[in-house]
């Protein structure tokens, strides 16, 4: 993810909007990247993740796969101690993707495999556009008539 983002930044001249769209589940060093190409664009990272990539279910002997070496090995998900240190060590990796994204300065969709697209853009955008009138300082205003 460091070096895409690496080569991302001479590729686009102008300033613009850029998404980054990744699980974020990278070699140390993207956060660095990230923040340098933040300094000139506005950046949004989309993260894309399965709810079973914090906390796996019960449902027995399952084959894992790592997804840079291809390494395969089997779990018993039966195990309630091993699911147990698969959760803590999800809860570790997200806080460490919750400070690279918070120290690189951008701001971050995330979408899970089992949630419609179009709900979550539309959640993202309001709440850009209402982060967007705080910052700037606009208020609603409203009018009454007096009746009667």
């Amino acid at each position: 993810l460091a070096q895409l983002l690496a080569a991302a930044q001479p590729m686009i001249k102008r300033r613009s909007v850029v998404f980054v769209v990744s699980d974020f589940i990278s070699k140390p060093g993207w956060g660095r990247q990230l923040a340098l190409l933040s300094r000139r664009h506005e950046v949004v990272a989309v993260r894309l993740y399965d709810p079973m990539e914090l906390e796996l279910p019960n449902i027995g002997l399952v084959v894992m796969q790592d997804a840079e070496t291809g390494d395969q090995i089997f779990v018993d998900t039966h195990d309630r101690r091993f699911r147990k240190r698969f959760a803590e060590a999800a809860k570790q990796r997200e806080q460490t993707l919750r400070e690279g994204l918070a120290e690189a300065g951008v701001d971050c969709l995330e979408l899970t495999t089992d949630e419609p697209l179009d709900q979550a853009l539309l959640r993202f955008t309001q709440l850009r556009k209402r982060r967007s009138q705080l910052a700037s300082g606009v208020t609603a205003t409203f009018s009454h008539k007096r009746v009667g």
